[in-house]
């Protein structure tokens, strides 16, 4: 068996049970009429009709039942823009009960990202021209609004609330200016990812792994706080590096391989959800979410023609099927060491990481090398 059969054989299983269960019982469990998704299902597979909602999972939503539609996996563009008029109709906030009150207005960069991902998902779908100024239009309000002085956005809008920076929304904002980038082929688009590099390479990366938490000003945590390295988002940034340099022309392999090594040096299949940057371990467990990333930075590193990364891929592909995604479309959501399910809810949240890795990993399978 070729290294091309491995990954396609994998990628098509992947892509079976995106298209054939996961996407239509999601659609038909957790999508409710009002336009809303619940916030997550129960362990028995049914909708919790109480707990509050993160209101970007609304956005993760649109990506998901967009991207799904634009690879003919399921037709979900009802779907995607039902849910994108409900969350633009309630506002870009933070939290809306099961009822529908908004309960946090708060208007914060991480979810921004997402919501310009919505926008931008649903532009490359469908080409109305509404979706298109909705991104502009969030951009320019984080641009004016959450603009910091020493580069970067800052978190919040809501003065008095910590000063503090995370590296997190700024990697999703490249994200969604990439993929705004691939739609429009729009230089102005590009900036905000530019920009984000900029930062990445002065203070985000870290000798082989990325630094979590910052000072206004940039400086690093203090502390504990300082050394947190988390094996998903270093993963995360292989495959985000991938696409800023197919999208820049920007040379950017010492770091992914460095951020590739670091990850998966004396490693299994999946990765811990927390480390310090020496490599000690701090919470043993592993999400879901993670386990895609890894999948995408294995992708990401074959796509450059690194000897095993292809492999590899199909592999932990595979793997995920015991492990964490079930028969029935669903899947458990976080083991701890000994590989048992320990999540009391099977999160909404985790499907964008999902259906972006299966996207991906069906795009690789078909290259026949590095392109």
């Amino acid at each position: 068996m070729t290294h091309c059969d491995a990954l396609t054989q994998s990628a098509v299983r992947l892509r079976r049970w995106c298209s054939e269960q996961a996407l239509p019982i999601w659609a038909e469990r957790a999508h409710l009429e009002t336009g809303c998704w619940v916030e997550h299902l129960h362990l028995d597979g049914q909708p919790d009709l109480t707990a509050e909602r993160r209101w970007r999972v609304l956005a993760r939503q649109v990506y998901v039942y967009s991207k799904a539609t634009s690879l003919g996996w399921f037709d979900g563009l009802e779907i995607a823009e039902a849910t994108y008029k409900k969350m633009q109709a309630t506002g870009y906030v933070h939290r809306v009960s099961i009822d529908g009150r908004v309960t946090n207005d708060m208007r914060d960069l991480y979810d921004h990202a997402f919501y310009i991902l919505a926008a931008s998902s649903l532009y490359a779908l469908t080409k109305g021209s509404e979706y298109l100024k909705d991104a502009e239009d969030l951009l320019h309000w984080i641009d004016e609004n959450l603009t910091h002085p020493e580069g970067g956005w800052v978190e919040t809008n809501q003065l008095g609330l910590s000063n503090d920076r995370r590296q997190n929304p700024h990697m999703h904002l490249l994200e969604a200016s990439l993929f705004l980038h691939g739609v429009t082929g729009q230089a102005k688009h590009l900036k905000y990812a530019t920009h984000v590099f900029e930062i990445f390479k002065k203070h985000i990366f870290d000798a082989g792994t990325i630094s979590e938490f910052f000072d206004a000003d940039w400086t690093l945590a203090a502390g504990d706080e300082g050394q947190t390295a988390e094996p998903g988002h270093g993963m995360e940034w292989v495959w985000l590096l991938g696409q800023y340099e197919k999208a820049t022309g920007e040379t950017v392999s010492t770091y992914q391989a460095e951020l590739y090594q670091t990850a998966i040096h004396d490693r299994g299949w999946f990765l811990n959800d927390e480390e310090t940057k020496s490599g000690d371990v701090r919470r043993e467990t592993k999400r879901l979410w993670v386990q895609t990333e890894v999948i995408k930075a294995h992708l990401a590193m074959a796509e450059k023609g690194t000897s095993g990364a292809r492999d590899m891929a199909a592999a932990t592909i595979d793997a995920l099927f015991p492990t964490y995604l079930t028969q029935d479309g669903l899947w458990n959501d976080q083991i701890n060491a000994c590989g048992t399910n320990i999540a009391k809810t099977i999160p909404a949240s985790t499907f964008y990481h999902i259906l972006c890795m299966a996207a991906e990993a069906e795009r690789i399978a078909a290259l026949v090398g590095p392109k």
